[in-house]
């Protein structure tokens, strides 16, 4: 069985993003991987809560029973949820409330992901086309009522690539059989009331890194104002990750 590196970026925030009610950024599939488990996601946490993630996903199991590309939120600890109607209540490691909306998004499109908060305990979370204008809600997520907003400064927020296959049961049993996929992850910008520009506060920082595994068929690295992640990449490729 081989254990592939996933792909990391974390971001630190100046004390103007303490407490964010919003959090945007975009993403763009270069490589499509097929139909498996890769996870293109962004978390982060909540002021005195637990954690959150959003982002969009190959393949898997959607809220409406069916398969195939999908977006992904999902919030720790939370207590319900709304704007989807087969949104539901899970367990990984702790209890959880996810909504997986059966999203078709298409490789070579930059797509703009976005949390935020529509009202006291509520988050929402959306995907716009930016070529075709179209923005879907994904749904909403309640959590309790003494969580603040988003814990920017204090905890910062993490961009990255996992392959959920890679730690089912079984796992993957040769290289050959990773998927490649390239993705790319604009900076991200939190919204707050009252920030000099529009309400929007940029990271102060970033640092890549990969994760645990093994293998030199991972990396990730920085692309203008953004980050490129790439996983099951060819023997054959070279060394420029675009």
């Amino acid at each position: 069985m081989v254990r592939p590196r996933g792909t990391y970026t974390w971001w630190r925030w100046p004390a103007a993003a303490a407490g964010a009610s919003s959090l945007a950024w975009d993403l763009t599939v270069l490589c499509d991987p097929g139909p498996t488990t890769y996870f293109w996601a962004h978390s982060w946490s909540f002021q005195g809560g637990d954690v959150g993630y959003f982002g969009l996903q190959a393949h898997d199991r959607r809220d409406d029973g069916s398969q195939g590309r999908l977006a992904v939120f999902s919030v720790w600890s939370a207590i319900g949820c709304g704007d989807n109607p087969g949104c539901h209540p899970g367990v990984e490691g702790s209890p959880f409330w996810t909504c997986r909306l059966a999203y078709r998004w298409g490789p070579g499109r930059a797509y703009r992901l976005r949390v935020g908060r529509v009202r006291a305990g509520w988050w929402r979370a959306s995907v716009a086309d930016l070529a075709g204008g179209t923005e879907t809600t994904v749904g909403a997520i309640r959590v309790p009522a003494g969580w603040g907003g988003l814990d920017l400064a204090a905890r910062g927020s993490a961009m990255w690539v996992e392959f959920y296959a890679a730690n089912a049961p079984g796992g993957v049993a040769a290289w050959e059989l990773v998927p490649h996929t390239r993705v790319r992850f604009g900076a991200p910008a939190a919204g707050v009331g009252g920030a000099a520009v529009g309400g929007a506060v940029a990271p102060a920082g970033h640092a890549n890194r990969l994760g645990e595994g093994e293998g030199a068929n991972s990396r990730v690295g920085d692309d203008g104002d953004g980050v490129l992640h790439e996983m099951g990449i060819p023997p054959s490729a070279g060394s420029d990750p675009r």
